[in-house]
């Protein structure tokens, strides 16, 4: 996923990083939607992993949701979305 760049997930364009007082934020240059970087890349990670397994069968859908070493994170909608 190096090369992956993550996108506003309503707008659907490529996120800025910028310096804050808590460490680097991204922002969407649409929207002006804000979160931690690294919370950011989970999501975008997650919805990833969302889109993957739709073509997975039922159990193995389980073992992904069930290790957390990789991080997924169900959601309705996914802020933070890769490109």
């Amino acid at each position: 996923m190096a090369d992956q760049v993550v996108q506003c997930g309503a707008c659907r364009v490529d996120v800025r990083v910028v310096r804050a007082d808590g460490g680097d934020v991204v922002r969407c240059p649409g929207c002006a939607r804000t979160a931690p970087k690294a919370e950011a890349i989970q999501m975008a990670r997650s919805a990833l992993i969302d889109i993957v397994m739709r073509d997975l069968p039922e159990d193995l859908r389980e073992v992904v949701r069930s290790n957390a070493a990789l991080g997924y994170r169900a959601a309705d909608h996914y802020d933070w979305v890769l490109k």
